[in-house]
């Protein structure tokens, strides 16, 4: 009888410590990847300054949506911190960065998704389209962000819950943003020429590639791939860039309606044409639109 009972507490004992293992090396797994750190040189960046550059240094922040995410002063927003999801996100208060990076260190985070400990961003923050950023574009927002006011704002947060190490270990949540970027790639120029494909080709890598990314692969679920934009009139594209409303009024996901109601209403027409030539020139003959939803 007292056999058998020490029997039961030795099982109890070696499940509860292959239990214990068990968590230990999940967290550890899921720790060793988000913490990871990447080899990534800081170039040198210099910030330009000038109330024309701080003026569309704001522009292009309302373009690329950083008041989306971080807030409408920039001051950092709380997406989540819910245990259903096993994560807690908070993107920081970028009016503090600023002023506590380098300008290479902000530049390096914000296009190659690494921050100056050399640990990664992690997929919230669309990097691998930023990496297509100009240095005229990326040193224009950053003058912008820096001649706001400096706000006490939030600290910025990507932390796994327990549920979140099974997530990450299982590949249910995104990589890391580094691990997503060609960090040798050149970046596509604005301006060979003057010509207007290669302007639109700049702006869908540094803009619609938050959503779509790039060579037709799909991010965000229900984007479809970039050639759809092929079959579209000018009149149409027009329409679906500023308002949000497809051929044929399909519905379509909230973001693309939110971003061209919010975003993309910052766009100068000749920018949208410049989008629209390049789209053209993605498929030599116009495109059935509801082959190309995904």
């Amino acid at each position: 009888m007292q056999s058998g009972k020490v029997s039961i507490e030795w099982l109890l004992f070696v499940a509860v410590g292959i239990t214990f293992g068990a968590v230990l090396a999940l967290w550890y797994l899921a720790d060793s990847g988000l913490n990871r750190e990447y080899d990534v040189p800081r170039a040198a960046f210099t910030m330009p300054s000038g109330p024309e550059v701080v003026a569309e240094g704001e522009r292009l922040a309302q373009v690329r949506g950083c008041f989306w995410c971080h807030g409408p002063q920039l001051e950092g927003q709380k997406y989540f911190a819910e245990h259903q999801r096993g994560l807690i996100v908070v993107a920081p208060d970028l009016t503090r960065k600023i002023r506590e990076y380098t300008p290479a260190e902000f530049a390096r985070t914000v296009r190659n998704g690494v921050r100056p400990d050399n640990t990664s961003l992690q997929p919230a923050m669309p990097s691998f389209a930023f990496y297509n950023m100009s240095d005229a574009d990326m040193g224009a927002i950053m003058a912008y962000i820096k001649s706001l006011p400096e706000q006490q704002g939030l600290e910025g947060e990507f932390r796994l819950l327990p549920l979140g190490w099974w997530r990450w270990v299982a590949g249910e949540l995104p990589p890391n943003v580094a691990e997503l970027i060609d960090h040798d790639a050149p970046r596509p120029d604005p301006a060979v020429d003057g010509a207007p494909v290669a302007r639109g080709r700049y702006l869908a890598e540094s803009i619609c590639t938050e959503c779509h990314s790039d060579g037709g692969r799909i991010r965000v679920p229900g984007s479809p791939d970039l050639i759809v934009a092929s079959a579209y009139n000018r009149a149409d594209f027009f329409r679906l860039m500023r308002e949000g409303i497809t051929v044929g009024e399909r519905d379509i996901d909230y973001h693309m309606v939110d971003a061209s109601k919010y975003r993309y209403t910052y766009l100068y027409d000749d920018e949208v044409d410049a989008l629209y030539a390049y789209f053209r020139s993605l498929a030599s003959a116009p495109v059935d639109v509801a082959q190309n939803i995904r």
